[in-house]
């Protein structure tokens, strides 16, 4: 009788039953993912600095080779929504980016208006 372990699927996070010997390529049954097996690394000191740089190269590789600004964006919306959906099993997220218009750091202003077109449009009484 041979013993059993538990893996996880690196790319959507499934666990998967396996023999404990003997195994060393494992198809996902969930994604169809085929991923080989290699001994755990030990944990790194990967920060989320050290993710938000390595995002911040990537992007600008792409932009380098001509990648279209849509299609990065894009690209990047799909990811967050994998991970979103990872985060959270059995649920369908989506990711939106909102256009909030261009960034002005001064207080916009009402536009002064001439007080006597505001005298002119009301109705005066005797």
């Amino acid at each position: 009788m041979s013993e059993w372990s538990s893996v996880q699927c690196s790319n959507c996070g499934a666990t998967i039953e396996i023999p404990l010997l003997g195994v060393d390529i494992v198809h996902c049954p969930v994604c169809q993912y085929t991923f080989e097996l290699r001994p755990p690394v030990q944990a790194s000191d990967f920060t989320s600095a050290t993710l938000e740089t390595s995002l911040s190269d990537l992007m600008a590789q792409a932009r380098a080779s001509g990648l279209d600004r849509d299609e990065i964006v894009r690209v990047l919306r799909d990811e967050l929504e994998f991970a979103a959906e990872l985060a959270h099993a059995g649920r369908n997220m989506t990711v939106q980016i909102i256009d909030l218009g261009p960034l002005d750091n001064q207080v916009a202003r009402a536009p002064v208006r001439d007080r006597t077109t505001i005298l002119r449009g009301r109705a005066v009484s005797r």
